[in-house]
């Protein structure tokens, strides 16, 4: 069982990380980056945010208990 949380929390902490790099850097790192997908600078924030949300609801679900 405690594996299986660990995961969850490595998993949340990977997609944090990448929402943060969404929507905290400059639109001209995303583009360097090679991840930019060509989208513009405010579909980078969404992105960003959203990424950030769901990591907090991976991290929410992997302390509740079964």
């Amino acid at each position: 069982m405690q594996k299986q949380n660990t995961a969850k929390y490595a998993i949340a902490a990977l997609v944090g990380l990448l929402g943060l790099f969404y929507a905290l850097m400059p639109h001209s790192v995303h583009i360097s980056s090679g991840i930019g997908f060509g989208l513009p600078h405010t579909a980078h924030l969404l992105i960003g945010i959203v990424l950030v949300i769901a990591a907090i609801a991976i991290f929410v679900m992997g302390k509740k208990k079964p």
